[in-house]
């Protein structure tokens, strides 16, 4: 139990002013690297609570074309950003190859905003819910600093000041914004297809019912209906909560991971491995990214 503290007893002696990026890195790679990912694969969700986000997503067609390269490209760009923080030298490389991948489409601020906020405050909720021990304020502090940080690169403007204006912003346009159109379920069909595909041919009729409900289960009213998701029964709720709850006390007792052991992205679209100018539509990919 004492080694399982020791980095977040380290996490403490740092500057989250100073030193977000360290801070991100160890929580991504070493402390919470699977709650991490599946806190920040629920933004992949939630951004379609926004008609107008959910539009751009459509009229692209990249969850409807290649939707586990689209999934998998989120995933690496974040992945790519945190792994030496959005200041280093691979870090702005990695935000300016997304930076050409988004000119390409008709993304307001105000989205542009909302995605920032939602992909900064879904893990944290994520791991405050599940992991095997909550952030601290230290933290979340530097994971806000560091999206901050991110979205400056990225030509974002308004972007909050701190946690608080993160949660004020998200709320705001969760209770302003968000409304159920048809676009929000077509486009979250294609990325429910991404995930039911993870799972063996004979399994997937079973599994195609069980994702939409798991998914909707993890969600507060009325987000479940915002998606065009069928709400579970109660019972079904408590069970799928309860087992990650379950799963996160069973990891407070294992040993923490290795420093020779950071986690690594296995990405389905990338076998042979990737750079970040692999990321991006195929169809808009050149030989100099």
């Amino acid at each position: 139990m004492f080694g399982r503290y020791r980095r977040a007893r380290y996490v403490q002696t740092l500057d989250p002013a100073r030193d977000y990026a360290e801070i991100c890195r160890i929580l991504t790679r070493y402390e919470f690297p699977w709650d991490y990912r599946v806190g920040f694969q629920f933004s992949v969700m939630t951004d379609l609570l926004i008609p107008s986000i959910s539009r751009v997503l459509a009229e692209s067609r990249n969850f409807a074309d290649e939707g586990q390269k689209r999934f998998d490209d989120t995933m690496l760009a974040e992945y790519e950003v945190k792994r030496h923080g959005p200041d280093s030298g691979h870090g702005r490389e990695t935000v300016r190859v997304v930076n050409n991948i988004h000119r390409r489409y008709a993304i307001t601020n105000e989205d542009f905003l909302y995605v920032l906020v939602s992909q900064t405050l879904s893990p944290i909720d994520w791991i405050n819910s599940y992991a095997w021990r909550r952030l601290t304020d230290h933290e979340i502090q530097a994971l806000v600093l560091s999206a901050r940080r991110q979205g400056e690169l990225m030509g974002i403007t308004g972007i909050p000041e701190d946690y608080a204006g993160f949660r004020r912003l998200l709320a705001e346009n969760r209770t302003g914004r968000a409304v159920f159109a048809p676009v929000n379920r077509e486009v979250a069909e294609h990325v429910l297809a991404v995930i039911v595909g993870w799972f063996p041919a004979v399994l997937r009729p079973l599994v195609g019912m069980l994702v939409p409900l798991a998914i909707a289960a993890f969600l507060d009213p009325p987000l479940p209906d915002v998606l065009g998701l069928r709400t579970p029964p109660r019972w079904f709720t408590r069970l799928v909560r309860g087992s990650m709850r379950a799963r996160g006390l069973l990891f407070r007792v294992l040993p923490p991971r290795r420093e020779s052991r950071p986690y690594l992205p296995r990405p389905r679209s990338y076998r042979q491995g990737w750079t970040v100018h692999d990321l991006g539509p195929s169809r808009h990919q050149s030989p100099h990214g």
